[in-house]
């Protein structure tokens, strides 16, 4: 090791340090931005300590990252104690390397900034969703509602930037001043082991890992530890953790249970020792009904697209967001502590058509497997006319190979609805809303008494929220309070009220339509959205209700009703709508017990479950992670929470075990079909 070949090493691995100190900045500079934007003074005041401790563990996160970016240029720079005369050529490819690796730091962090505002979440699985979607579509909608430019002349501005801080330092000359052999053994000796420290993140047995955001009782503290490049990078591992397979002992164990039965054992409330034919015990059966069976009721299944629960709070006469489902309203069901089954529309259609945790199996090698968890088979059983219909594309997620396998005997998309809807009008998403309920409606009239199921997708409410040229909107007037809380400008939000407010008065209107036709007295129609809508406000820890919830909505005529009331104040989620319509329309009907009966008293485990991630029941909420935080109901507001322990809140941990036993179930009856 001599003493040039030394000095230069020393020089590059100063360098390459400062540099290191330089994408420090970046991704801190980034995670305050986080904390500024979206964060609640009010709600963080509490956390002074846990913000502190969430910077820490975030410098630790972004020294993983740093580290494992940079390893490349500090390999390379070890050849230059062997070999001096590289020097050169290693520095030039390192400065480009690091402008190159900086550049994608920088662009992940953008996008992720930006995913964050409209989900309120990092970089997650859902990511790979979007990719997979409509490419026209979504390019529309980012370019509408998102200031695409100023981002662009952004990251232009600080490459600019980067680029020359990089330049400066690779260029400045050190000096080591020690000659001594053994100082230079020690140095390079210890600075292997310090870096290879950096990149595990932790002097733990494991390195740095999601499990080490959990630092605090408060959600959004502990979402600031992470940065979106290794958001980005557990992204990819959830992705291959949901691939669609049918390894059923693996998935019990990511949910705490050795066995099937174990899982059974509790989802049903019984003990479960057999070992065969476990699916048969996951089955319900309606009761035999003779009016049922000589008037088969139509039923309407509506996947309404972004239908919020907290935009409900919102409508008043000067913020009209309900149109003529305001009028409805009376005479309807309706469930406000209702959650979706997940965040996306993908993930969600799937969650209610086939019972299925784990998504997306439409986009997977089993797309072509018929169900035996279908939505749709009961009906088909029943005699039905099983019908699927959505304003959108049909090639949309292999829609048009997986959703016919489901036992529907038509499905329809938006080309359909442009033959067949006189006047229908299309946008970059589909046809609207409108045109979609007209042929459900025409659907009805040529049903020739045979009954008709009908799922249908909405698509309009979705972003960029345009709406036909012929509707004329009802008075949208933001208050001063709802503007103050807006974190997108008031065009995008009058743009998305608009769409919101279309999207129920279409609705509104075919309710009427169909209430007031030859067809009001025996045609059932349930409607919920696929998920809220999460784009205009932010939320707290103490709001995971508002955040989460979709309203449910139900119409059912008057003869089909059942004698016990429903409560509509119940807990419950999308798992719970199909076993209620089944038991509202068919008799002696053979169905898979998802969820419960909304019109049974007799049901006192109600619970909800959003994204197989977080449950709620009239005790409290949980999110399920490999550190559960739980919360409470505030006394003096039963729609907002607050933290708390297993211990100090009973029922929580109960709540918890019963909502990881429910997905794991519905997990192995669909896996065990899959499997077949």
């Amino acid at each position: 090791m001599g003493t040039d070949s030394f000095k230069i090493y020393y020089r590059a691995t100063r360098q390459l340090f400062q540099v290191y100190l330089l994408g420090l900045i970046l991704f801190m500079s980034f995670r305050t931005a986080l904390l500024f934007s979206f964060g609640s003074y009010s709600d963080l005041s509490a956390y002074k300590l846990d913000m502190l401790k969430a910077y820490w563990v975030g410098y630790r996160f972004d020294t993983t990252v740093l580290t494992y970016g940079l390893v490349l240029p500090f390999s390379l720079n070890l050849l230059v104690l062997a070999i001096p005369r590289y020097y050169d050529a290693i520095r030039r490819f390192a400065y480009w390397y690091i402008i190159f690796a900086y550049f994608v730091f920088l662009s992940v962090l953008f996008v992720d900034f930006f995913y964050f505002k409209f989900f309120q979440s990092h970089l997650n699985v859902l990511l790979f969703g979007i990719v997979n979607d409509d490419t026209k579509a979504v390019m529309t909608s980012v370019w509408t509602d998102y200031p695409v430019i100023m981002v662009l002349l952004i990251i232009t501005s600080v490459m600019w930037l980067l680029t020359y801080l990089v330049r400066k330092i690779m260029s400045r000359e050190y000096n080591p001043g020690v000659k001594g052999l053994v100082f230079k053994a020690a140095f390079v000796v210890s600075l292997l082991g310090v870096y290879g420290l950096a990149m595990r993140g932790s002097i733990g047995v494991f390195p740095i890992q999601n499990d080490d955001t959990t630092i605090s009782t408060n959600n959004f503290v502990n979402t600031l530890t992470i940065n979106g490049v290794f958001s980005l990078k557990v992204a990819f591992k959830e992705k291959e953790r949901y691939k669609i397979d049918t390894d059923i002992p693996k998935m019990l164990g990511q949910y705490g249970f050795k066995t099937p039965q174990e899982a059974l054992s509790v989802y049903l409330n019984k003990p479960v020792t057999e070992d065969k034919e476990l699916q048969r015990l996951l089955l319900a059966k309606t009761q035999s009904n003779p009016f049922l069976k000589e008037n088969p009721p139509h039923v309407i299944f509506l996947q309404m697209e972004s239908m919020s629960n907290y935009y409900l709070d919102l409508h008043s006469k000067e913020m009209n967001l309900l149109g003529t489902l305001e009028e409805e309203l009376p005479n309807l069901f309706l469930l406000r502590n209702f959650l979706s089954c997940t965040n996306g529309t993908i993930h969600t259609l799937e969650g209610i058509m086939i019972n299925s945790p784990r998504t997306p199996i439409s986009q997977s090698p089993y797309m072509n497997r018929s169900l035996s968890s279908s939505s749709a088979l009961p009906f088909l059983n029943a005699g039905y006319q099983t019908t699927y219909i959505t304003g959108g594309k049909l090639g949309w997620r292999n829609l048009d190979k997986f959703v016919g396998r489901q036992y529907f005997q038509a499905v329809e998309g938006s080309a359909m609805l442009l033959s067949e809807v006189k006047n229908a009008k299309a946008w970059e998403w589909g046809v609207h809303d409108e045109f979609l309920f007209e042929r459900i409606f025409n659907k009805l009239e040529k049903s020739s008494g045979k009954p008709q199921f009908i799922y249908a997708m909405t698509i309009s409410n979705h972003t960029p929220f345009a709406v036909p040229d012929t509707y004329k909107p009802y008075k949208i007037s933001i208050t001063e309070d709802i503007r103050k809380r807006l974190r997108t400008n008031e065009d995008i939000a009058v743009k998305n009220f608009t769409g919101y407010q279309y999207a129920n008065d279409s609705l509104g209107r075919l309710i009427a339509r169909i209430r007031n036709s030859p067809y009001g007295q025996n045609t059932i129609i349930v409607a919920t959205g696929d998920h809220n809508t999460l784009q205009l406000f932010d939320f707290t820890d103490s709001q995971l209700l508002q955040k989460l919830s979709v309203p449910l909505v139900m119409y059912v005529p008057e003869k089909y009703r059942p004698k016990q009331a429903i409560d509509t104040t119940v807990f419950s989620s999308h798992k719970d709508i199909f076993p209620t319509i089944f038991n509202l329309a068919l008799s002696d009907a053979t169905y898979l017990k998802s969820g419960n009966n909304l019109f049974d008293a007799a049901s006192t485990d109600s619970f909800a479950v959003n994204n197989y991630n977080v449950a709620m029941n009239k005790i409290g909420a949980v999110l399920i992670q490999s550190t559960p935080l739980y919360y409470r109901w505030k006394k003096d507001n039963s729609k907002l929470l607050e933290p708390t322990t297993a211990q100090e809140t009973p029922g929580l941990e109960a709540l918890l075990k019963k909502a990881k036993a429910s997905v794991a179930s519905m997990n192995y009856y669909v896996q065990t079909e899959l499997s077949k």
